[in-house]
């Protein structure tokens, strides 16, 4: 064999070895890309899961601070009717008087 044959048969198994790691680099890269691509899912469906719980932690928090709140709407009302009914009872004949009274004498 001589000297350029060496040669040429050198840069071909360069190449092939260029090839091949060339190869490696794209299989590496895809399954890069498809570990990727996993992970973005994967995050994406803990993320939707940890907001629907925290959205739920919410409205239950929401929802107790309203019926709290409408319980306490709820005691304020009865008391004033309760007020307004001692009043009217208190004072009904004397307003029954003083009505009369006036549409007597005009």
């Amino acid at each position: 064999m001589n000297k350029g044959d060496s040669i040429l048969e050198r840069l071909v198994e360069l190449d092939r070895k260029a090839c091949a790691m060339v190869e490696e680099a794209q299989e590496a890269l895809e399954d890069t890309l498809a570990n990727t691509e996993r992970d973005m899912e994967r995050f994406r469906e803990e993320y939707t899961k940890k907001a629907v719980q925290r959205i739920g932690v919410v409205r239950d928090e929401e929802g107790k601070a309203s019926q709290a709140e409408l319980e306490d709407i709820t005691r304020r009302y009865h008391s004033l009717m309760e007020g307004l009914e001692q009043t009217y009872q208190e004072r009904h004949a004397q307003w029954e008087e003083e009505i009369f009274q006036r549409c007597i004498e005009k």
